[in-house]
């Protein structure tokens, strides 16, 4: 046999030895290029040039394919740097770091939201913010509550503006335009397509808004746990 002819041979043992994280990692490309709606395990093999055998030898289907994405996606959070004194200001800064690595993958919000992966890195995400909401100052009932609170929080608000046409200037005036011709009705006293085009769509200022409820509620129960501590002493 000629040197040739074992290159493929050597080239297919060598795209065969995969991991899952690289699978995953794969994965997330071809959603940043098709969308989530694209990815498909056929359209997987063909992106990475192996057979699909080789996929299914390690994940057994899309949804566990969708669970190791998302574990890839929380593994993509910077966990350092948490450092400052106020127990506050690392919970928000946190908070932020999820949102922007969701943000960074298309679909991201709807890979992560759609899974509850057991996985390692997204169970180290978990515990990074139930720590994080204990040094705030709640019990750890309340802590992991608070926790999935502001989990559907950032998701959501994530899964609004990711939801929005590639080109959002323009689906911003398509959708305040057609916003404008039911708002014209008696029926709307408070909301006017002037406000909804000026706030709505501004979902850095809608974000930070919102947290800013979130860690007033925070600190509501943190004071309740505290005041409950007080009681039983």
């Amino acid at each position: 046999m000629t040197e040739n002819d074992s290159t493929p041979k050597r080239r297919r043992r060598k795209k065969e030895k995969l991991n899952v994280r690289q699978i995953a990692e794969a994965a997330l490309l071809l959603v940043n290029r098709d969308g989530l709606d694209g990815l498909t395990m056929r359209a997987l093999a063909d992106a990475m040039d192996v057979q699909a055998p080789v996929i299914y030898r390690h994940v057994a289907d899309k949804r566990q394919l969708l669970d190791e994405m998302a574990d890839a996606i929380v593994a993509a959070v910077p966990l350092g740097g948490l450092d400052d004194e106020d127990a506050y200001v690392n919970l928000a800064e946190f908070v932020r770091r999820l949102r922007r690595t969701l943000l960074r993958y298309r679909d991201g919000a709807r890979i992560v939201g759609g899974s509850y992966s057991a996985k390692h890195s997204t169970l180290r995400g978990a515990e990074t913010l139930m720590e994080l909401l204990v040094k705030a100052g709640l019990d750890r009932d309340r802590a992991l509550w608070a926790m999935t609170t502001l989990l559907s929080f950032i998701l959501g608000e994530t899964l609004e503006q990711q939801g929005l046409p590639d080109e959002p200037g323009e689906a911003t005036a398509t959708i305040t335009a057609s916003l404008g011709e039911v708002l014209a009705s008696p029926d709307f006293r408070h909301l006017d397509t002037e406000l909804m085009g000026r706030r709505f769509f501004d979902f850095d200022g809608r974000f930070e808004f919102g947290l800013s409820l979130m860690l007033a509620g925070v600190r509501e129960q943190a004071a309740g746990t505290g005041r409950e501590r007080t009681d039983r002493t």
